[in-house]
């Protein structure tokens, strides 16, 4: 669990719970072994327990970052800190960006088939907060990584989501959505909603931006996916 009682969910077990159960599943469904969701790190907090949210990671493994920077200056937080974009790897957290190496005794932890594939995934929820997933198999499947990134995303909003926010999106935006879906442009849909176009331009961005994703057609089939629609 996570230091963070300023989240919203830390002081609601019952939805830490439900997250932890929907990436048990995810893991499962994408034959996957072992998962990590923490937030990331930032200057002021760089170590991976004091940002830990939840993980079936070995005891040992965790322990053994506890008095190290492995975290905050492995590769994979290296590269996602310069792009948005999922990094893979044989390595995971389990070397420096700088490729110095690790110790033998810590070394020896992390090698075995439950992480021969790594996948690092960052994600912002919708207050702007980053979050890394880590995700660890034999195999890893490039082909549905886009389906997986998805689910982290739904699993994720249900984690963060304030209280009393019963939908992601609002109602206006689901409606220019909705419309769009039916293909409909801006200027179609401000004279069906009454409204100017510039104005569903500016619904219609913010459920991008709230999605998490870069166009209308992908806004349509996350808000389908998340039963909005």
């Amino acid at each position: 669990m996570s230091h963070y009682d300023h989240h919203v969910w830390a002081k609601e077990p019952g939805r830490l719970a439900t997250f932890e159960s929907a990436i048990h599943q995810i893991v499962e469904t994408f034959g996957l072994n072992f998962y990590l969701a923490c937030m990331f790190p930032e200057r002021e907090r760089v170590g991976l327990l004091e940002n830990l949210i939840t993980t079936n990671w070995p005891g040992d493994l965790l322990q053994s970052y506890r008095s190290t920077d492995m975290f905050n200056q492995s590769t994979i937080v290296a590269k996602l800190k310069e792009s948005v974009l999922p990094v893979s790897s044989e390595q995971l957290l389990f070397a420096r960006a700088e490729k110095a190496g690790l110790a033998s005794r810590i070394a020896g932890v992390f090698y075995d088939d439950g992480f021969a594939c790594n996948l690092g995934i960052s994600l912002h929820d919708a207050k702007g907060r980053q979050y890394l997933f880590m995700l660890s198999g034999s195999n890893c499947s490039e082909t549905e990584l886009a389906d997986l990134v998805f689910d982290l995303m739904t699993a994720l909003d249900g984690l963060t989501r304030g209280r009393g926010e019963s939908k992601l999106l609002s109602p206006r935006e689901i409606e220019c959505l909705r419309w769009s879906a039916a293909g409909k442009s801006s200027e179609e849909i401000g004279i069906i909603l009454n409204l100017s176009s510039h104005t569903v331009t500016a619904y219609l961005k913010t459920a991008i931006k709230k999605l998490g994703v870069t166009t209308r057609i992908q806004a349509v089939a996350a808000a389908y996916r998340l039963k909005l629609l």
